[in-house]
């Protein structure tokens, strides 16, 4: 188990720090899209907090499609 834990703390560092740079994106790029069916106020790339969460769900794929 010991040997293991710094290579998950690697992967789960390069995975946040995707969502990270991916976020910043998001909101420069889709910033101004209006809300409506599928982007609504939790949902959304407004902010890097939304944004950063709106990745994340998409990631675990708990609600892609919807997002999609």
């Amino acid at each position: 188990m010991m040997i293991s834990l710094p290579s998950l703390i690697n992967v789960t560092a390069l995975i946040i720090l995707i969502l990270y740079v991916y976020s910043i994106l998001g909101v420069f790029i889709f910033s101004g899209v209006t809300s409506g069916d599928n982007i609504d106020q939790y949902l959304n790339f407004w902010s890097f907090g939304s944004a950063f969460t709106t990745l994340f769900i998409a990631s675990t794929g708990k609600i892609y499609i919807y997002i999609i």
